[in-house]
């Protein structure tokens, strides 16, 4: 059962998917409101009990206990978020709206037992909206070759499809538990049915035409209003982020202090920096070839390694398997050899990323690291293991530009086939070598946060404050 927080004074109800990489940006969304004079109250889940509010009209609400964030069934938040509503009902509390992860997007049909409106929260980005509802939409069988890329109308063309990539993108995780008597909810833009917005975890400088994309598909607005990273990023020279902000509850693997006099002692855009979040990772084997590949290149790094991506690393046919710790011992070895260093657990990786000795970001294309890159003009060396992180690369390497790929598309490898060390060596000499993905990368975000996502969410609140109240007839 839910532990509830008595004061239910808010005005708008954010429930994140309990996971890190799903709090952070809903909880930086939930401060762009209450900068705006909004009372936001988040649902969250016992293991982010060391929440910090990053403003004093953000506080959690309720306390979920969830025994397993990263597999979390959906009944229990939808219980909450029930009890809740009721709550609010029962004390005749205005609400105007409820945001809601796409992940968890059975909770719209909560709202709208309530006759609540409901909106859904994208954390990842909006090229990766649009090519999942893309890749449904296709007849593989019929397209006339097997090999040849086919242009999405409506999209860029430089995001142009293989039959081969459409099969390897597809993915439908469900979103939550079936409506009474209807079908089960799917999570992406198809499973905002019955939502009145999109808020995206993205911008318009960076994916305009997506947007409009998935603004069309959804029949509804979809608004870019990130990247949803602290404020104090925003206003952070290099080098100094903020970082506890953006990583409150977290105990990092490393002393900060002598992380930073081991960046400061390199040469400006020396240092190749290599994470793969903290869920997923490539196959242990595929990592020792990383390992092996650093050792080949000769240049200064920081690898951090999370134990619980290691436990989730998968071989080249997206099997798991475990990398224990023969591994680490390997890359610690190169590091000794190699002027490196390895970061066992979590990492400040906003601090490393605005650091000016980092050249290069060898990356998962999570989108939280994608624009965490991105924001702090570090090019990406893009390895993605599964989802979204397949279509973030795509935009990274194919249409941002600020970017290459593992291995180059001449290769002529499938995605199923193991990444070498030749592959790796070989991708880590373009990235840190070409001076025009460095150019492209240190071009956005120049002024800080984006005006456009800020007119994006004056223009949401002014919608939510005028139409969307309790009994709104959908």
């Amino acid at each position: 059962m839910a532990e509830a927080i008595p004061n239910l004074e808010v005005d708008i109800v954010v429930v994140p998917f309990p996971n890190a990489g799903h709090i952070f940006p809903a909880t930086q969304l939930s401060a762009h409101f209450a900068r705006r004079n909004y009372r936001v109250g988040i649902l969250l889940p016992t293991s982010s009990t060391a929440f910090a509010s990053p403003h004093p009209l953000v506080r959690p609400l309720q306390i979920i206990p969830l025994p397993d964030p990263f597999r979390v069934q959906a009944k229990p938040v939808e219980d909450a978020l029930d009890s809740l509503l009721l709550a609010f009902f029962a004390r005749n509390t205005s609400l105007l709206c409820v945001v809601v992860d796409d992940m968890l997007s059975g909770l719209i049909d909560t709202c709208l037992a309530h006759s609540v409106p409901a909106v859904s929260l994208f954390t990842s980005g909006a090229c990766a909206a649009a090519l999942d509802y893309v890749s449904w939409q296709l007849d593989v069988d019929a397209l006339p070759d097997s090999s040849a890329a086919v242009p999405i109308p409506g999209l860029p063309d430089d995001i142009a499809l293989t039959p081969a990539d459409i099969l390897s993108i597809r993915h439908k995780p469900f979103g939550g538990p079936a409506r009474p008597g209807g079908p089960r909810r799917q999570r992406g833009v198809e499973g905002a049915d019955g939502a009145i917005a999109l808020l995206i975890n993205t911008c318009g400088d960076l994916e305009r035409p997506f947007l409009d994309y998935v603004s069309k598909a959804a029949g509804k607005p979809a608004w870019g209003v990130g990247p949803l990273l602290p404020d104090s990023f925003w206003r952070a020279a290099a080098g100094s982020t903020g970082e506890g902000e953006v990583r409150s509850g977290k105990e990092f693997g490393v002393d900060v202090k002598e992380l930073v006099q081991w960046l400061d002692a390199k040469p400006t855009g020396s240092v190749i920096f290599i994470s793969f979040g903290s869920l997923v990772a490539p196959s242990g084997e595929e990592l020792a070839q990383l390992a092996a590949a650093l050792d080949d290149v000769n240049l200064p790094f920081v690898w951090v390694m999370q134990p619980e991506a290691e436990a989730e690393a998968e071989d080249a046919m997206g099997q798991p398997t475990e990398s224990g710790g023969r591994l680490l011992l390997q890359a610690e070895e190169v590091a000794k050899r190699r002027q490196g260093m390895v970061i066992r657990g979590w990492a400040p990786q906003l601090l490393i990323l605005g650091h000016p000795a980092v050249g290069g970001f060898l990356s998962h294309c999570g989108w939280n690291s994608t624009v965490e890159a991105v924001a702090r003009g570090v090019p990406i060396l893009a390895w993605p293991v599964r989802g979204d992180q397949h279509h973030n690369a795509k935009l990274v390497v194919s249409h941002l530009k600020v970017g290459c790929a593992v291995r180059r598309p001449v290769d002529g490898l499938s995605s199923a086939t193991a990444v070498t060390k030749e592959n790796l060596a070989s991708g880590i000499r373009r990235l840190m070598g070409d001076e025009g993905i460095r150019r492209r990368a240190r071009a956005f975000f120049a002024d800080g946060f984006p005006e456009s996502s800020s007119s994006s969410l004056d223009a949401f609140l002014e919608l939510a404050s005028s139409q969307f109240r309790p009994g709104f007839s959908y």
